[in-house]
């Protein structure tokens, strides 16, 4: 029957379930040092990079301002983009926006890479564990039906077997909790740099939208 085909697997234990657990923990770990390379590689300058910026949007040269973002940064790269459409020679300022639009997009994608993998181990590996504790308890309670009266009557072999089978839903939460803290740090920083990078678009548009800026840093280029 069905019912003991089913007991039969979950008389396998919950061993491979803490195993399958330590496995997440590790990936999870991956991740963040990956995340954390990538986050400290590319950190902002904000205190220098603003008022570079807004200098070289003033003086209306274009040459600076691309140089005030040369470092590989979500602000950076996304501010370049727009750079790079204005010194080509598009006609106007919504190409600008529409390419620093467009490398947003991909500057996000690029820094919340692998972050859904934090937040799905996060969510999960609680009920994981638990899932790991029921097969425990299931095979604890088999395991006393085959002993003797006297025996299964022992409170020290009932609490031992529980305690055992309760070690998987602890470990899945061990497992959860630096995986979510860590999903929700990656979140936060990605969205504080995107409205960081917001910020300066705007402001680079209206340095551009006020000033002649394309014609003007040809000319000194030429």
């Amino acid at each position: 029957m069905l019912t003991d085909r089913l007991l039969e697997y979950s008389l396998m234990g919950a061993e491979w379930v803490l195993w399958l657990l330590v496995a997440l923990s590790l990936v999870s770990f991956a991740v963040v040092i990956d995340r954390v390379l990538l986050y400290l590689r590319t950190r902002e300058q904000m205190s220098t990079l603003e008022p570079a910026l807004l200098e070289a949007m003033t003086r209306c040269d274009l040459h600076a301002a691309k140089q005030a973002v040369q470092r590989d940064s979500l602000v950076g790269n996304v501010l370049r983009a727009g750079l790079e459409a204005v010194e080509k020679g598009r006609p106007d300022i919504a190409a600008a926006e529409q390419a620093m639009l467009g490398a947003m997009a991909r500057e996000r994608d690029r820094f919340e890479a692998r972050l859904p993998l934090l937040g799905t181990v996060g969510n999960n590996a609680p009920f994981i564990g638990l899932f790991g504790t029921v097969l425990g308890i299931i095979q604890a309670f088999h395991q006393l039906g085959q002993l003797d009266a006297t025996s299964a009557a022992s409170n020290q072999i009932v609490m031992g077997a529980i305690s055992e089978a309760l070690i998987a839903t602890g470990v899945g939460i061990a497992v959860a909790i630096p995986a979510v803290v860590a999903f929700n740090w990656g979140k936060s920083t990605v969205a504080s740099r995107m409205k960081n990078a917001e910020a300066l678009m705007r402001v680079m548009l209206a340095g551009m939208g006020k000033l002649a800026c394309r014609d003007e840093s040809v000319g000194k280029q030429g």
